[in-house]
């Protein structure tokens, strides 16, 4: 009865996903066709971007098995892979919270214990939001933040970096996060993570900030002629609007919010308005068809969980 009800509730949530996701789409594409230019479609460099992006994926998928690891929990490469990208596809709900969720639910049905799911899933949210915070400000600076909070605008993305940052870092201290896990009730819901294995997040994250920043300069090779697109301003714009988006938790994958960040920044930047919207409207199309398209074969072929897996 147990296992009916999971399939249901399972089946329910992909038909609500599959509503967003035809939503989302939907307003991708319109935005993609009401940027009046002349495309210029080289896909070499479409398909070299989407191929980069997948394996930015992987580096991703392995710092989170390294911080599962430290806990000495373990999941098989392909379970990972399952997890990774199909729990991302909660991202296009609005709420914010269905891609940690979903990932946590998933990895305990792998085998991986509750508190080493969420909290894994928590430490490597908590690291790309720093690292990103980051790399926007050493790449591209805060013009956005001073336009929008004036003198406070520096201040406010170092101050989110830094306490983000420390935040992930202050989970390594065991006494702290028992004094969190009696201060909410759960002593044993969070354990203190692996110093080794939160380097090895830090180092996926960067690494896959570097390698979308890489994508981005091959969308714009690939859609638009004439555009001149350094991989710094690439990477900063790129980090900056994710980060963005993410931080608005009402709109489903930061839409709208990550594309007006990009934009602004690639306007300040010297890219011309018009081929700034055009490539921004790509750069999400594309987006989106990465993140379905890595989820797509796992879920039509479907693997058993397994409760014991191998770290190979």
């Amino acid at each position: 009865m147990r296992k009916t009800h999971w399939r249901i509730l399972q089946g329910i949530g992909a038909v609500v996903l599959l509503y967003f996701l035809a939503q989302h789409f939907r307003v991708v594409w319109a935005k993609a066709e009401d940027q009046h230019i002349q495309w210029s479609f080289h896909w070499e460099f479409i398909i070299a971007a989407v191929i980069i992006t997948w394996a930015m994926y992987g580096v991703l998928i392995w710092g989170w098995r390294t911080i599962l690891q430290g806990w000495r929990e373990w999941l098989r490469i392909v379970d990972a892979a399952r997890i990774w990208t199909v729990s991302n596809l909660g991202s296009f709900v609005p709420g914010g919270v269905w891609a940690i969720a979903g990932m946590a639910v998933m990895a305990q049905t792998n085998g991986v214990s509750g508190a080493a799911a969420t909290g894994s899933a928590i430490v490597m949210q908590l690291v790309s939001l720093a690292t990103g915070v980051m790399l926007a400000l050493a790449l591209v600076g805060t013009p956005i933040l001073d336009r929008v909070l004036g003198d406070w605008g520096t201040i406010a993305g170092i101050t989110i970096a830094t306490g983000t940052l420390m935040l992930a870092i202050a989970l390594t201290s065991p006494s702290l996060t028992r004094r969190i896990g009696f201060l909410i009730g759960r002593p044993d819901l969070i354990r203190p993570v692996d110093p080794g294995a939160l380097a090895g997040a830090l180092f996926a994250n960067l690494v896959a900030w570097t390698g979308y920043g890489i994508a981005l300069q091959l969308v714009a090779l690939g859609t638009l002629s004439g555009v001149d697109l350094t991989w710094s301003v690439a990477t900063g714009a790129f980090a900056a609007s994710y980060v963005a988006g993410y931080v608005v938790v009402i709109l489903p994958n930061g839409l709208f919010i990550r594309e007006g960040v990009m934009a602004a920044i690639l306007i300040s930047n010297g890219v011309p308005a018009p081929s700034a919207f055009a490539l921004v409207a790509a750069s999400r199309v594309i987006v989106t068809i990465n993140q379905v398209g890595a989820a797509l074969p796992f879920l039509l072929f479907r693997s058993r969980p397994s409760d014991t897996s191998s770290s190979v």
